[in-house]
């Protein structure tokens, strides 16, 4: 909708100017016909001018486009300027009837004299509002407060400098517009001076604007004589229209004065060019290193990025970059001894190949990171033939005569080294030196970032995998408890890190007995989580071999005994219940003891034993012991890790035995899951709801068939 106004709107202003201009030309034949001259219809003409020429200024700036650079600009108006000029002037050659002058008053001479006025005034207008309007872009790059307004000053003066003209003849002399022109020709001066942009421009662009700038000026000044009123082209353009013709020359003195103006300044410019083009690719460069340090991960672009910035801002014969790491974990490339603890890889080269890297390297490398080593700051060999500190250097490289060293330092650690040369000597200045450590620090930043964000996708990924160990390891877990008329089950196993070394498990050995395991692997996480998926697939298939706890526990033993680290052992503690009596065997392999509470007291049921994989199979199976307890209506049995009686706050007591043997005393009348609840709550209570420091399990069996 808003794209049909635009064109609706261009249209309508098209068609508006030509009925105006249209309806002039008429106007003008029917003067040359009848043969008057002056009076009000004359002055209604001159405003149908001053209208269309406005409602064209409103098309054109419709049009217009402000983004192009002042050297684009000075171009387009230098074609503009000399196809209008060359065209005015061939045209010229046609020679038309003229005009007689008659009381200031210019009397054409033909009708042919009426049709090249108009085209003149058409044509000439149009261009000068054309030209108004690039001056205006031109003058406003680079704007400051007063750029604006001293602009308007100059359009309102101009246009009435023009407007004072109306109803005046066109070779009249006219007091008012004298003034006026006076005060216009101090606003064109006033703007002439606003070319602060020309110290903005590129060295190319400056080449450019000092011809564009010389070209244009005398244009200028060609087209200011031919629309003189002198000149037969002016005498046309001030019959057509008294103040157009004052606006044309306005616009072309000022476009000279400020031509002129930019020829001379530019060409006083032109020497800084070269420094201003410098700082120019050395910000672009800073930029696009800045960038490099957000959004590049890749180490070898980051390198090489920054060896080639190196090259292009400082104009060097070659860059190279080296990388010191510690150990041997530095990435391929060239390899040079420089301390025991360090490697040192050139991972970037520019315009030096690797065999002449490595003939310096292998000269006089050591001395450069010495020198680097020793300031942390950059160092600079002015001639290489004649500094002692690389006096063997000139015996395997004679291509550069002057060096810069520059440290990459991290934390005031040198992670690396930027050199670069060239050919001539005392060819690094002060700036250069500067610009190459501004890189330096960049790629360190880059370089520190790229490293970082290769560990973390490395911790991600590892993280990555040890939820899918902790999901594998909650898989191996019972993923519910054995539902019996005879005991309430309930369990809970929770890992201090993202996978532990905690363990329980049932199995229904036949139709009328429970076989409980409950287990603690020393260590934590997950060395001690394999250990755990071990054991669990021991108990699946020997505890239906072996029936008594004993006996399980020694057969356990000596299939880990020679597979476990011996730094390692398991805890385990392991109970038999027969569904029918109520009677529960019981081993302990080096285990928190079982909690057993009745109606009458309350106990630990400790039977001797060490843990899985200590000591032989001889000595495992004559230390362990196996206990027998019945169990009646309403008894409970805990099992648990360590990690229950050893929680605690930080600095703070254990949770300790006594203090679990009096929660479950407490609530022993309840349910097994209200038992297992309470246990938690009073230990989380305990250690003021910090996170456990070891893996915790709690197992509750509670007998509730009759007696």
């Amino acid at each position: 909708m808003a794209t049909i106004q635009t064109k609706l709107k261009k249209a309508f202003l098209i068609a508006a100017s030509t009925t105006l201009l249209v309806i002039v030309f008429i106007l003008d034949i029917i003067r040359k016909s009848v043969g008057t001259e002056g009076g009000l219809l004359m002055i209604i003409r001159e405003f149908m001018v001053i209208g269309a020429f406005g409602v064209l200024y409103i098309f054109i700036e419709s049009l217009w486009q402000r983004e192009q650079s002042p050297a684009k600009k000075l171009g387009f108006a230098l074609v503009l300027t000399l196809v209008i000029g060359t065209a005015s002037s061939l045209l010229f050659l046609i020679s038309p009837s003229g005009f007689d002058v008659k009381n200031y008053s210019l009397i054409p001479l033909g009708y042919d004299s009426i049709i090249w006025a108009n085209i003149y005034g058409v044509v000439l207008g149009i261009t000068m509002l054309i030209v108004l309007l690039i001056m205006r872009d031109i003058i406003f790059s680079k704007r400051r407060r007063g750029t604006n307004r001293n602009f308007i000053i100059f359009v309102v003066l101009a246009l009435a400098t023009a407007l004072s003209t109306v109803g005046s003849r066109p070779l009249e002399t006219n007091i008012v517009h004298s003034i006026f022109f006076g005060l216009t020709v101090w606003a064109m001066l006033l703007n002439s001076f606003r070319l602060s942009w020309i110290v903005f421009l590129s060295k190319r662009e400056k080449i450019y604007s000092i011809v564009y700038g010389f070209l244009l000026f005398c244009l200028f000044i060609g087209l200011d004589i031919l629309t003189s009123k002198g000149i037969e082209i002016g005498k046309s353009v001030a019959f057509y229209s008294t103040p157009l013709q004052s606006f044309i020359a306005t616009v072309s003195i000022f476009a000279t004065i400020y031509f002129g103006m930019t020829f001379i300044s530019t060409l006083f410019h032109l020497p800084t060019a070269e420094a201003f083009d410098r700082k120019i690719s050395e910000v672009s460069s800073l930029h696009n290193l800045s960038r490099l340090v957000t959004q590049v991960f890749d180490f070898n672009e980051l390198v090489e990025s920054v060896t080639t910035m190196t090259l292009e801002v400082c104009e060097a014969k070659s860059s190279w970059l080296e990388i010191i790491q510690s150990g041997n974990s530095s990435p391929r490339g060239l390899r040079a001894t420089f301390r025991a603890d360090s490697d040192v890889t050139a991972v970037a080269l520019k315009n030096i190949s690797r065999e002449d890297a490595e003939s310096i390297m292998a000269s006089h490398g050591d001395t450069f990171r010495r020198l680097i080593l020793e300031g942390r700051k950059p160092v600079v060999i002015d001639s290489v033939k004649n500094d002692k500190r690389v006096e063997r250097l000139t015996e395997v490289m004679n291509e550069f005569n002057s060096m810069a060293i520059v440290p990459l330092l991290s934390h005031d650690n040198v992670i690396g080294i930027l050199y670069a040369t060239k050919e001539v000597e005392y060819g690094f200045d002060r700036d250069d030196i500067e610009v190459i450590s501004a890189f330096a620090d960049q790629a360190t930043i880059a370089i520190e970032n790229s490293r970082l964000i290769e560990k973390s996708l490395e911790r991600e990924r590892l993280m990555r995998e040890m939820m899918l160990a902790q999901d594998m390891q909650r898989k191996l877990l019972p993923q519910a408890v054995p539902s019996l008329k005879e005991v309430e089950i309930e369990a809970l196993s929770t890992p201090a890190f993202e996978v532990g070394g905690d363990y329980y498990d049932f199995t229904m050995l036949d139709e009328y007995h429970l076989a409980i395991l409950v287990g603690d692997v020393s260590g934590k996480g997950v060395s001690a989580a394999f250990y755990m998926a071990e054991m669990k697939g021991i108990f699946q298939s020997l505890s239906k071999i072996y029936r008594e706890p004993r006996e399980f526990l020694a057969n356990a033993h000596s299939a880990l005994v020679s597979t476990i680290d011996k730094r390692s052992f398991i805890s385990l503690i392991y109970a038999v219940l027969d569904l029918r009596s109520g009677m529960m065997s019981i081993a302990r392999a080096g285990h928190c003891p079982m909690l057993y509470v009745s109606k009458d007291k309350s106990e630990y049921i400790k039977p001797t034993g060490l843990g899985l994989g200590m000591g032989s199979s001889e000595l495992f199976t004559r230390t362990i012991a196996q206990d027998q307890l019945p169990f009646s209506a309403g008894d409970i049995a805990v099992f648990y890790t360590d990690g229950l009686t050893e929680a605690h706050p930080k600095n703070g007591p254990e949770f300790g035995y006594e203090q679990l043997q009096e929660v479950v005393r407490a609530v022993g009348h309840k349910a097994a899951v209200d038992v297992r609840d309470a246990i938690i709550t009073a230990v989380d209570k305990h250690m003021n709801h910090e996170s456990p420091e070891d893996d915790l399990t709690i197992v509750v069996i509670k007998w509730v068939k009759p007696n």
